[in-house]
C-alpha cells in the first residue's frame, strides 16, 4: 500500500493494489458527513448487535452533530470503489472515555463494517492496512478492538489478521454476551 495521499475534498486516501474493482481507503473529513451518516445508519441497521451505538440514538442527529462526530477524537476511514462508500474503520488514539486510560502505544480500532455487497471485495484488508499506517504515523503500534462474542464472522477475520484474544472481556447487558478484546501489531498489518 502506497502512503497516504491528499485527494480533492476527502481527506487522504490509500489504494489497496488487486482487490476487486480498485479499492481505495479515504480518510473522512467534516465534508463527508453525508457519506458517513448514511454508511453508519446502514450498518446500524445491517448489524445492530455489532456496535456500541444503536440505531435509534443515532438516526435523528443534525447535520452539526454528524460532523462532530468527524472532528474526533476517532479518525474515520472508509473503503471507496469509486464514488461507492464499501465500509469504514475508525481509529480511536485515545481510550473510550476520559477514565478508560489505554497505554502511550496503543490505539483502538472501532466500529469495521463493509457492506454485504461489497465483502469479499478486499475492503476489509484495506481498511486495516490504512489504519495499520495511521497508527504507526501515531506512534501507536499497539491495536487493540473488541467483537461481540457472537460475531463469529469478525472474530475469524481478526485472527486471519493476526489478533489474539487478551483474555479480556466485558459484559454487554443488553444482550446477555459479551465484548471480547484482541490485540494486535500495526507492523504485521501492513504485511497482509
Amino acid at each position: 500500500m502506497t502512503p497516504l495521499e491528499t485527494t480533492s475534498g476527502a481527506g487522504t486516501s490509500a489504494r489497496e493494489p488487486g482487490a476487486a474493482g480498485d479499492v481505495r481507503v479515504v480518510r473522512v473529513g467534516e465534508e463527508d458527513w453525508r457519506s458517513h451518516r448514511d454508511l453508519r445508519l446502514d450498518m446500524l441497521a445491517d448489524s445492530p448487535r455489532a456496535f456500541w451505538a444503536q440505531l435509534a440514538e443515532v438516526q435523528d442527529r443534525t447535520p452539526e452533530q454528524w460532523r462532530e462526530e468527524l472532528r474526533g477524537p476517532r479518525i474515520h476511514l472508509q473503503a471507496r470503489c469509486g464514488d461507492q462508500v464499501m465500509g469504514s474503520l475508525a481509529v480511536l488514539p485515545q481510550g473510550y472515555t476520559p477514565e478508560h486510560v489505554i497505554g502511550e502505544d496503543q490505539a483502538i480500532l472501532v466500529s469495521l463494517w463493509v457492506r454485504p455487497e461489497a465483502r469479499g471485495s478486499g475492503a476489509s484488508r484495506a481498511l486495516f492496512r490504512a489504519a495499520a499506517e495511521l497508527a504507526l504515523e501515531l506512534g501507536r503500534p499497539h491495536l487493540l478492538l473488541e467483537v461481540d462474542d457472537a460475531g463469529h464472522a469478525a472474530r475469524r477475520l481478526y485472527a486471519r489478521l493476526g489478533f489474539t484474544e487478551t483474555g479480556t472481556r466485558h459484559p454487554r447487558e443488553s444482550t446477555g454476551g459479551e465484548w471480547i478484546e484482541y490485540e494486535g501489531r500495526a507492523e504485521h498489518l501492513l504485511q497482509i
